[in-house]
Order: C-alpha cells, then sequence, then structure tokens
C-alpha cells in the first residue's frame, strides 16, 4: 500500500495530539483527586456515587437536627434541675414554717422567701433556648407561655403539642416538654384524692393525706362531725340531695382510721360539732399555685387553736401538693434523659454510617495516586518519543537528498 508523506504527517500529529489528551486528563486527575471527571468516564460508579453523596447529606441533616436536639434538651435539664433544687427548698420552708415555735414574724419571713421562689419559677418556666425560643411553650414557641394573671395567678398562653426532629429515617424525637405538663396539670392531694377543711371550721382538728385501702370511688364526700349524748360523733356523706350518708355515724377517735369509698383518713386534735372535711377526687392545680397558697397561709395570722390547726391543715396540703409537683417534674426529667440518651446513640450511629458511606464514594470516584503518576510517566514519555519520531519522519522527504 502506498504510503503518503501527507499521510505520515498527519497520522504522526493525531498520534501526538492523542497522547497529549489523555497526558491531560491524567494531569486533570491528578490536580482534582478524582478518578471520575465526567459520568461518561464510569456510568454505574457515577450512579453509585451520586447514591453515596445522597445518603452523606441526609446523614449530615440527620447531625444537625440531632445536635439542636441535643442544645434544647440539655437546656431543659438544667432548667428543670433548677426548678426541683427551688422546690425541695420551698418544701424545707414549709415544714419550718409548720413548726409550733415560729412566730408571726418570722413566718412572714419564711412566707417572703417562698414568694421569692415563686417569682424564680416563673422566670425559669420561661426560659428560651439559644435560638430564643421558650422552652416550655409547646408548639407556640415564640409566645411566651406564662404570664401573671388577676389576682397573681398565673396563665398558660402555649399548647399541649410537642415538635419532633428526625434524627434518622426511623426515628424521630420530641424537641421538649409543654409547660402545662410540667407546671400546670398536676393532680392535688395525693394523686387519687385530695383532703381540705372546711374555712369556718371551729376546732382543732387536722387531717392527714390519707392512703387506699381499695379501689377509689371517685366523688365528693364530707366528714361532718356532730355531739350525741356528750359524745363526739362523726359521719360522711357523698354528694347528693340529700346527701347520702356512706359511713358512720360513729364515735370519734384521734388519730383513728376513718375509711370509705376506698379511701382511708386520720384526724389528729378535736373537731368541734358542725365542723367539717372535704375529701375529693383529686384536680389539677398548678405548681405557681400551691407556692402561692402556702406563702398565704403562712402569712395568716395564728391566734387560737382554730387557727393553728388551719394553717397545719393548709401546710399539709401543700405538702402533698408539692410532693406531687416533684414526682411529675422527676417524671419529665426521666422522660428528658431518656430522649438525651437516644440522641447521644443516633448521633454516634449517624457518624459511623457517614463515615461508611464516605469510604464507600471514596473508594468509587478517588484517585489512586500511585497508579495515576505511574501512568502520567508513561503517558509523558511516550509523548516524548512521539514528538521525536515526528521530527525525524519528518526530514525523511525525497527533497532532502536531490
Amino acid at each position: 500500500m502506498r504510503v503518503s508523506t501527507n499521510q505520515i504527517f498527519r497520522s504522526g500529529t493525531e498520534s501526538i495530539q492523542r497522547t497529549q489528551q489523555e497526558l491531560s486528563r491524567t494531569q486533570t486527575q491528578l490536580g482534582s483527586g478524582k478518578r471520575m471527571l465526567s459520568p461518561a468516564d464510569d456510568p454505574s460508579g457515577a450512579v453509585q456515587a451520586l447514591q453515596f453523596r445522597s445518603g452523606i447529606e441526609k446523614l449530615d441533616q440527620y447531625q444537625r437536627n440531632g445536635q439542636m436536639l441535643e442544645q434544647r434538651l440539655r437546656s431543659s435539664e438544667t432548667v428543670l434541675t433548677s426548678v426541683v433544687d427551688g422546690l425541695q427548698r420551698v418544701r424545707e420552708l414549709a415544714l419550718q414554717g409548720n413548726n409550733g415555735t415560729q412566730t408571726s414574724e418570722t413566718r412572714g419571713f419564711i412566707a417572703g422567701e417562698i414568694r421569692q421562689a415563686l417569682d424564680e419559677l416563673y422566670q425559669l418556666a420561661n426560659s428560651r433556648d439559644a435560638n430564643g425560643e421558650y422552652l416550655f411553650a409547646g408548639l407556640r414557641s415564640l409566645t411566651q407561655p406564662f404570664s401573671l394573671g388577676a389576682g397573681g395567678q398565673v396563665e398558660y398562653a402555649g399548647d399541649a403539642g410537642q415538635r419532633e426532629l428526625q434524627i434518622s429515617a426511623v426515628r424521630t424525637v420530641a424537641l421538649g416538654d409543654s409547660g402545662s405538663r410540667a407546671f400546670m396539670d398536676i393532680p392535688n392531694g395525693n394523686g387519687t384524692y385530695f383532703v381540705r377543711d372546711d374555712p369556718g371550721n371551729q376546732g382543732t382538728g387536722v387531717i392527714d393525706a390519707g392512703s387506699l385501702v381499695g379501689p377509689w370511688v371517685p366523688g365528693d364526700y364530707s366528714v361532718v362531725f356532730s355531739e350525741a349524748d356528750g359524745q363526739l360523733r362523726y359521719e360522711v356523706f357523698g354528694a347528693g340531695d340529700p346527701p347520702a350518708s356512706v359511713a358512720g355515724p360513729a364515735a370519734f377517735q384521734a388519730g383513728e382510721a376513718i375509711a370509705f369509698a376506698g379511701a382511708k383518713v386520720s384526724i389528729q386534735g378535736r373537731p368541734e360539732p358542725g365542723d367539717r372535711f372535704t375529701v375529693a377526687s383529686s384536680e389539677n392545680q398548678d405548681l405557681f399555685a400551691t407556692y402561692r397558697q402556702l406563702a398565704e397561709a403562712l402569712e395568716a395570722p395564728v391566734s387560737d387553736g382554730a387557727s393553728r390547726a388551719s394553717l397545719n391543715n393548709a401546710v399539709n396540703r401543700a405538702l402533698g401538693d408539692l410532693d406531687q409537683g416533684l414526682g411529675r417534674l422527676l417524671e419529665v426529667r426521666t422522660s428528658l434523659g431518656a430522649r438525651l440518651n437516644t440522641v447521644e446513640t443516633q448521633n454516634r450511629i449517624n457518624s459511623e454510617q457517614s463515615f461508611q458511606l464516605q469510604s464507600s464514594l471514596s473508594a468509587v470516584e478517588d484517585l489512586d495516586y500511585a497508579e495515576a503518576i505511574s501512568r502520567f510517566n508513561l503517558q509523558q514519555t511516550a509523548l516524548q518519543a512521539a514528538q521525536q519520531t515526528f521530527v525525524q519522519v519528518q526530514r525523511l522527504s525525497l527533497f532532502n537528498f536531490l
């Protein structure tokens, strides 16, 4: 086959250009550190890389959610720890104020400290996180949850909802707790029923918080005292018109159990005929009201046995309500701790999965530098050889010998 000079020239030029392109591609790979410069280099690898990147981006978002959750939950836990410390101090003050050695003046000082604790509780309940959102407002995180209403009562402006954040493909965690659950909707008394002395009582009877001796029969009951044949007697009436007798009448003995409707209470001291005590199903009461009522009870004057009994009953009632509030706060803190552990565990899992995906992505698209450098040297040598031979062949013209 006849090979023309032009054909030799064109073939040599194409060979040099092809080798230059390969050398340039290898140089670009070395500069970028990537094996695939375009999807055409490895279509299946490009699809895998896209999937790996998508998975890494999702895990990164889950990690950001987890970090936000952890910060928020730790802030809530810190606030609740302070609230529990304050509640335990108020409980100590209640016992101190109920001591018979206290005077009206010292009880006033104790009540003042309780009111300071009430103000601190109010401030803590309105705490915010680092983003300025309220911790205990439910879904209405930009609205101040607690405000002072008429008569010093605290009103709740949040809701009972819980925001949730996704920390994995299959797991979501609540961002916080509503203020209604933590501070407002707390059953009073012993959690099943509460006891209360009548404001008009004239005797020295002091009723305890009571306990259950059987299934509680919900309702409103009154323990009413009367005198017959010179003997103090009691009778328990249920709600109704006229009220129905559910226990008694029976002779009263101080400290002796009075059982009815699945409940058992005892009364110390000596009630007067006409005195009465209420025993009714527990109702929700906010922690702010418990503090306020305790302070008011300690501020009331004590001048005789009846007023002393009224103070004792009020303090006993407050102690029961404080215990219910403490139980609720501990429930919320336990829930917070469990969620915090969940977030920490999932964050660790997400980090490990992200590392695995990044390793897989690296295996698909990252360059093997040792192989690429060797290839670059070979291509560089090939280019130099092609250029030198081209020059030599170009000189082989017939005109050079004429």
